[in-house]
């Protein structure tokens, strides 16, 4: 993964999961250098982790973790959101799943 790949990971991930964090940021005029700090470290460990012999995806899975997809605001609306998302589609699939009648009325 690029430099440039795990800054868009972090905006990504960071707006929706970490947004008084992002929020302050922004206010000090820091967020674009927050990302981009993130994501040369990232990418600086990466490289020391392939040096000792990690393949590159396991490197990513690592510095992912450390730099990019920070855990969660503990009061993150996000999870309002995803709580929702993910009823509604246990929903569709139950829907989707229910058995057709023994024999269908025409």
């Amino acid at each position: 993964m690029s430099t440039e790949a795990f800054q868009a990971r972090a905006r990504k991930h960071w707006t929706i999961w970490l947004p008084q964090r992002v929020a302050d940021l922004k206010a000090r005029g820091l967020f674009q250098e927050a990302l981009r700090v993130a994501a040369i470290q990232a990418q600086e460990e990466k490289a020391r982790l392939m040096a000792s012999g990690y393949p590159s995806h396991a490197a990513d899975e690592v510095v992912l973790k450390q730099f990019i997809l920070l855990d969660p605001e503990p009061d993150a609306d996000a999870d309002e959101e995803l709580d929702a998302e993910l009823a509604e589609k246990e929903r569709a699939y139950q829907e989707m799943m229910r058995e057709p009648p023994e024999n269908p009325q025409d």
